[in-house]
């Protein structure tokens, strides 16, 4: 009698924790529309590249990369490698400076690390006007520096919105930049909210094969 009242409990209690998680709420939270209709790099390189139909993280390198070339480290290490395996997923960092001899430097260093989807790691030129007209799209806060270049990165959905997140820390404080200075901020809150906006509109509307695409192993 006792191993069949265990044998019952074996089978039911795995079946009943399973029902319960089917049933239960997905533990994730929405990320806020801070700024619509972002300025489509589109716009600059038609039939090259575009935010829109991807979920993107972009940065403004200016016209020294170099000086932001530990930031660009961490950012690999933190948030490009969890994400660089999904299909509709891309980093782009935006330089002045046509065939500018550090961004080259850059790509040489982080390609020994970044691993076999660099590739999806964009670095475009685009011209001053370029570069002001995007980033003032965007809401932020500070104005790019004197050489065009930001300490911020910022999440652009597939629908050319800017994300974010509210109330940050329960203090009222609103993020819809990121600190590319702080492992804390790019661990905690970009790669979070990033991969809350992919939950909302890859993981729960496609299987894991379409997300994954190609690059699936």
């Amino acid at each position: 009698m006792k191993k069949k009242i265990i044998l019952i409990l074996l089978f039911i209690g795995p079946l009943g924790f399973f029902i319960f998680l089917s049933l239960g709420d997905v533990n994730f939270k929405p990320c806020e529309i801070f700024k619509e209709n972002i300025i489509d790099v589109a716009t600059f390189k038609k039939d090259t590249i575009s935010f829109k139909d991807n979920i993107n993280v972009i940065t403004f390198l200016g016209k020294h990369p170099n000086l932001k070339e530990t930031q660009l480290f961490n950012l690999n290490e933190v948030v490009f490698k969890k994400l660089d395996k999904y299909k509709k997923f891309q980093m782009i960092s935006f330089y002045t400076n046509k065939n500018n001899p550090e961004i080259i430097s850059i790509k040489e260093k982080l390609s020994k690390t970044a691993g076999d989807k660099f590739y999806k790691w964009k670095f475009i030129h685009l011209d001053s006007l370029e570069t002001l007209k995007i980033y003032q799209s965007l809401k932020t806060i500070n104005d790019l520096d004197a050489s065009l270049s930001s300490n911020k990165a910022f999440i652009i959905d597939k629908n050319n919105n800017q994300r974010g997140r509210t109330d940050d820390d329960k203090i009222g404080e609103d993020v819809f930049a990121y600190d590319l200075s702080s492992v804390n901020d790019l661990k905690n809150k970009l790669l979070t909210d990033t991969e809350n906006v992919f939950y909302e509109q890859e993981v729960s509307t496609t299987s894991r094969k379409e997300r994954l695409g190609k690059d699936e192993k």
